[in-house]
């Protein structure tokens, strides 16, 4: 008799949950970085020959080690000093701006 165990969706999003708390906390020591998770609602497996399922669009496959089950995720990071600092008047120029319209 072989028995397969996996593991809730609970203990999944609390792991996640935990993993992106300990991400995003680590990104607030610094305002000049962004770095962003997604889970893209969908999970992946590890296939007999050591392969993984693959994950749609940007996403890719997060596991922990010795795990035959993962997550697929979309990640993102921003370094904002690559940028230029904006004066006010930049800032205030390329805000959008109501539509006028003409009354009859």
């Amino acid at each position: 008799v072989k028995t397969f165990s996996f593991p809730s969706n609970s203990q999944c999003l609390l792991t996640l949950g935990i993993q992106i708390f300990l991400v995003g906390t680590d990104a607030l020591n610094n305002e000049n970085e962004l770095f962003s998770v997604e889970y893209c609602g969908t999970n992946c497996t590890k296939h007999n020959n050591g392969s993984w399922t693959t994950c749609s669009g940007n996403c890719a496959c997060y596991h922990e080690d010795g795990k035959k089950h993962g997550l697929c995720l979309s990640t993102d990071y921003t370094d904002f000093t690559q940028f230029r600092n904006l004066t006010s008047e930049e800032i205030a120029e390329a805000a959008p701006r109501p539509q006028q319209t003409q009354s009859h």
